[in-house]
């Protein structure tokens, strides 16, 4: 698939796909900062993270579906058709429904008692992250930087180097300050309105 359109489209899914992986660790850590301390503040900044998620998700469902249907009219598709029914089936299907699964979580947000809820909301938060952590783009990550562990590319002289571990820290701090502006954006805007 070489048209422009959908390399755009992809590169947006999988930077949307990141920031979902920052909206996990961001309210995970956020909850567990809530337990100890029980400040309201905690609680709103929680809330506004769900209300990003939650219109995240929309967002990413409609680029996913547009990049659907680029990949299924194109002529390319032919090539693919065969995954869908041989012998590797389960991971074709998985790789296609895993986005859904994933936006279908985070649409029970917009039930109330389920947002309101800290302990539904860590156990959503949770369930994201284990279905983010089998994106593409992280799976492709932790088998490049797997890989090139093994193959010592990061060893020096047989001794640790910690390259690999700035790379992932880098990566989770990343996902994590790019939300989190996010969310401070957002209630920067709606800081007024009331979300409970």
């Amino acid at each position: 698939m070489d048209t422009q359109a959908y390399k755009i489209i992809r590169a947006l899914c999988d930077y949307l796909e990141g920031l979902f992986f920052g909206f996990c660790i961001v309210t995970l850590l956020a909850l567990l900062i809530y337990i100890f301390y029980k400040k309201r503040e905690l609680r709103t900044f929680i809330n506004y993270t769900v209300l990003v998620a939650k219109n995240l998700a929309i967002f990413y469902f409609v680029i996913y579906a547009i990049s659907l249907c680029i990949y299924y009219t194109s002529n390319e598709f032919e090539f693919f058709e065969g995954r869908a029914v041989g012998p590797y089936a389960w991971a074709y299907w998985m790789m296609l429904l895993r986005p859904l699964v994933f936006c279908a979580l985070l649409q029970l947000f917009w039930l109330k008692k389920i947002a309101t809820k800290m302990r539904y909301v860590a156990l959503i938060t949770f369930l994201v992250l284990i279905v983010s952590l089998f994106s593409g783009s992280i799976f492709e990550k932790f088998v490049i930087i797997t890989a090139s562990y093994n193959r010592d590319v990061f060893m020096g002289e047989s001794q640790f180097n910690t390259a690999i571990l700035i790379i992932i820290a880098s990566y989770i701090i990343e996902k994590s300050v790019l939300f989190s502006a996010l969310v401070f954006i957002s209630w920067a805007i709606f800081k007024n309105k009331k979300l409970e």
